[in-house]
């Protein structure tokens, strides 16, 4: 009887773990639609690349590859290091590879790439947005002011969706430039 409980108890934990990393996947995509790329981004397809080995790439495959980002097909691809990182729209750091974010946003600085992390407290580093779970809800944290020194422009509707974070507080920051929703290419 202990080994049906303890074997079902497992099959549990990996469905959940297997719907929050589909879940993750669902919010990557829908940043797609509320956030605006210069336009030497808007040609070619909309990439998203992975740092490392993680789920988290093949729910990108199946959720999101082939899907349009704009008038952009969005390709998935998967990085072994931070040399492997090419033009990309969005960068995807797991928390196993969350040591390497400081390296990484050095060698992502001055370019438009969104870096998006899934580890609590990496809001307060070098990320722009951070994945996030609390008392089993999936949310997310985003950085407004640094995501728009990246020449990105994002709607209202994202700023109102998530925590925003500033270098003081965490807080809602409404008062942030952005562009109207119906501007953003869906």
């Amino acid at each position: 009887m202990r080994i049906f409980v303890l074997g079902l108890f497992l099959c549990v934990n990996i469905v959940a773990y297997s719907q929050n990393e589909r879940f993750k996947s669902l919010f990557v995509f829908n940043f797609t639609k509320y956030i605006e790329w210069p336009d030497n981004y808007r040609e070619g397809d909309f990439v998203i690349s992975v740092l490392g080995t993680s789920p988290m790439y093949a729910e990108l495959q199946h959720n999101v590859k082939g899907k349009q980002a704009g008038n952009q097909t969005i390709e998935v691809i998967q990085v072994s290091n931070i040399s492997g990182i090419k033009k990309c729209h969005i960068l995807y750091v797991p928390a196993q590879q969350s040591s390497l974010l400081e390296a990484v946003g050095k060698y992502l600085s001055g370019k438009p790439t969104l870096i998006i992390t899934e580890k609590r407290g990496l809001i307060a580093g070098g990320t722009d947005i951070n994945l996030s779970q609390t008392g089993g809800k999936l949310q997310f944290e985003l950085k407004p002011k640094q995501i728009e020194k990246k020449n990105l422009k994002l709607s209202k509707t994202l700023l109102n969706l998530g925590i925003v974070y500033d270098e003081s507080t965490t807080r809602k920051v409404p008062e942030l430039e952005s562009v109207d929703d119906t501007n953003v290419p869906r």
